[in-house]
């Protein structure tokens, strides 16, 4: 793969398929690592929450324990003693969190700790 400069950002371009990947997963490939430049090259370090511009979503637990570094029974204990966002039932089997409430409590657990001035 190699990079291109394009209006301050790089993005990557596939190479001709000589790595044993085909076009088709060359192409996957590129998309998803532009995706992660995109969402690494936000101003800052430190995640801001959702744009303002854009609009919530519903995150799975897997990602909610990325985001938070909590294990499942650490939110579930949490959530029960009123210290973390109360999920939100997607299906009779399926919970979910609100984007903006999960980075809203990182947020506050940031300026808590005084990480945030």
């Amino acid at each position: 793969m190699r990079a291109r400069i394009s209006d301050g950002q790089k993005q990557f371009q596939p190479a001709q398929a000589d790595g044993g990947l085909d076009g088709d997963r060359a192409m996957r490939a590129a998309h998803l690592l532009q995706e992660a430049l995109d969402l690494l090259g936000q101003d800052s370090g430190l995640p801001s929450g959702p744009a303002p511009d854009r609009r919530d979503r519903l995150l799975r637990l897997p990602e909610v324990q990325r985001l938070t570094g909590l294990g499942r029974s650490v939110i579930y204990q949490q959530m029960r003693d009123g210290m973390f966002p109360r999920s939100v039932k997607v299906g009779p089997r399926a919970a979910s969190w609100s984007e903006a409430a999960i980075h809203g409590w990182i947020q506050q657990r940031l300026a808590a700790s005084g990480h945030l001035a």
